[in-house]
């Protein structure tokens, strides 16, 4: 009990405003002019040098997080007017300006430097610039870029993950719309690329949805991990200045914060889980790839591909090459390898913030943004592609997909053990491959069973186990490819897909209003006097959050 208390003071007192902070307005002398032009060059005695400019530039991965840092810069400075951190004036200075920022990032008119080597010194250089010294050289207080750029690569990580969920999820409702109808139409399926057993094609079609939906799970799950607020860990301690977590986090649209500091500037095992599930969603794409590639070959001719997802040969006329689907298997070598890239970059690392996690942006930059391409070209290829299922039908008869069934029937009705029951179908199997034959020579069939191994079935129930579509209706155990199986199992699937889609909403909606929010609060705060006035910006189930969650702690 006592440390329940000791923590709640702590935390009310973390939070308290500045109002009481003795403050002292100095005049800073310089010594001479500064021999850096980096905002952070007080120390050094010279710049950069240029031979590891292009070598050290953050400026080229960092376009695609410009709206994500302005984002984490307005929610920051809120907070800092808000607690009293720095004046209303300062504050009301630099929101509206940084919304300003975000918008012409937003529509083209504003591209980062090459002044700056990232984008956080580019937004406070430019800040410093247009309203001051003593207004834009506030903002950074409270705040280090190593808890800035892990910030930074957790929105953008956010935003790519909520989009590939929706993506995923117009997957999976591709496979099932396609599969409702294929209950009763027959194919073989394969094991060793050998014909295995008859199954319908809404079996095969379904499968893939069900690992896609697992899919969402480890999407969901890295989302969570990623869906945490390191913001006010600082460089690498926290802070003395009494700042306000809970309320970034509100802004941000978080679902709760990275409390510890060294672990929130440190850890990026959230980039390790994403891009864990991105590579385990490329390789069940590349498998489909290879599927494809096969099926719709003249040997297979199972599938036949739409003409816009094919592509010609500049030599060959009558070429016509699944291009699109080998990109897709293609490109999983370089997914995985962005795997292994983030594992291995990983692995040296002592604790605390190191310049090696500027390739967690590289790499989840890449990674991600190669796997939203992906998954969106597969609805409308799975919706396009031709299933010949005529040809299926016959490939099910060709080369003893039904023997297994055979072998059952055997024990489940004339009581043979089944290793004898699978040497008498193995045997029958060897003899009519040596004479090219297959199962329709049923006379043979009939032959073997009933007189050379003196197993008296009926012609009828032998020929029912030996005909492929009546073997695949008959198999309705749980899981089973059967009609009744596979209706239960879409209909299964389609529960947990609505399932992932309310939770994906809320998710989207938690996000897109912090985001609403967040720049509402910077579009009123030029007209502020007061450090209440910024907080009556502040909506108030956002203040009552934070109210409850420091009570229930």
């Amino acid at each position: 009990m006592l440390f329940r208390v000791t923590k709640k003071l702590a935390l009310r007192k973390a939070i308290r405003p500045a109002a009481a902070r003795k403050v002292h307005n100095t005049k800073i002398t310089r010594d001479g002019p500064k021999k850096s032009t980096k905002l952070w060059g007080g120390r050094f005695s010279r710049d950069v040098d240029e031979s590891i400019l292009g070598w050290t530039e953050s400026i080229t991965v960092d376009s695609h997080i410009v709206a994500e840092d302005l984002w984490g810069s307005m929610a920051h400075t809120t907070m800092l007017g808000a607690q009293g951190i720095i004046s209303p004036k300062a504050a009301s200075a630099i929101l509206p300006t940084l919304l300003k920022f975000q918008d012409e990032f937003n529509n083209g008119s504003w591209k980062l430097g090459n002044e700056q080597e990232d984008v956080h010194m580019n937004v406070e250089a430019r800040l410093i610039k247009e309203v001051g010294m003593d207004f834009g050289g506030r903002m950074h207080t409270c705040r280090s870029r190593n808890d800035q750029v892990v910030l930074d690569s957790k929105l953008y990580a956010r935003k790519r993950i909520l989009e590939l969920r929706g993506r995923v999820t117009k997957a999976v409702e591709a496979f099932l719309e396609r599969a409702k109808d294929a209950t009763q139409d027959t194919m073989v399926s394969y094991t060793h690329v050998q014909h295995a057993q008859p199954v319908s094609v809404a079996y095969w079609l379904s499968h893939y949805a069900a690992v896609l939906i697992r899919d969402l799970e480890r999407l969901k799950r890295a989302f969570d991990v990623t869906d945490q607020n390191p913001l006010g860990g600082g460089a690498i301690a926290g802070t003395s200045f009494p700042i306000n977590r809970h309320l970034t986090t509100r802004l941000m649209g978080f679902q709760k914060i990275h409390v510890h500091g060294l672990d929130a500037t440190s850890a990026r095992d959230f980039m390790l889980e994403t891009l864990s599930a991105v590579a385990s969603i490329e390789t069940t794409l590349s498998r489909l790839a290879e599927e494809f590639i096969l099926w719709s070959s003249y040997e297979f001719r199972s599938l036949t591909l739409d003409d816009g997802f094919a592509m010609g040969s500049s030599m060959m006329p009558q070429k016509k090459n699944p291009g699109a689907l080998e990109l897709l298997r293609g490109r999983s070598g370089r997914i995985n390898g962005l795997l292994v890239a983030g594992f291995t970059m990983m692995k040296g690392l002592p604790s605390g913030y190191n310049r090696d996690f500027h390739e967690d942006k590289e790499i989840l930059v890449e990674s991600l943004s190669l796997i939203n391409r992906a998954v969106e070209v597969i609805p409308a290829l799975v919706k396009s592609t031709q299933i010949n299922k005529e040809r299926m039908h016959e490939l099910s008869y060709e080369n003893f997909s039904t023997a297994t069934e055979l072998a059952n029937y055997l024990v489940a009705k004339h009581n043979v053990p089944f290793r004898e029951a699978h040497h008498v179908v193995g045997s029958l199997v060897g003899d009519l491959s040596r004479k090219k034959e297959n199962f329709r020579n049923f006379d043979a069939c009939y032959n073997h069973v009933v007189n050379k191994h003196n197993i008296k079935a009926p012609r009828e129930e032998l020929q029912k186990v030996l005909d492929p579509k009546s073997v695949m209706l008959s198999y309705n155990s749980l899981g089973g490819t059967g009609a009744e199986a596979v209706t239960n199992m879409i209909k299964d699937m389609r529960e947990e897909l609505e399932h992932h889609r309310n939770i994906l909403k809320q998710d989207n909606d938690r996000v897109s209003q912090a985001l609403e929010t967040t720049r509402q609060i910077a579009s009123k705060a030029g007209s502020i006097n007061s450090a209440d006035d910024l907080k009556k910006l502040i909506p108030s189930a956002y203040t009552q959050e934070v109210k409850r969650v420091i009570n229930k702690n």
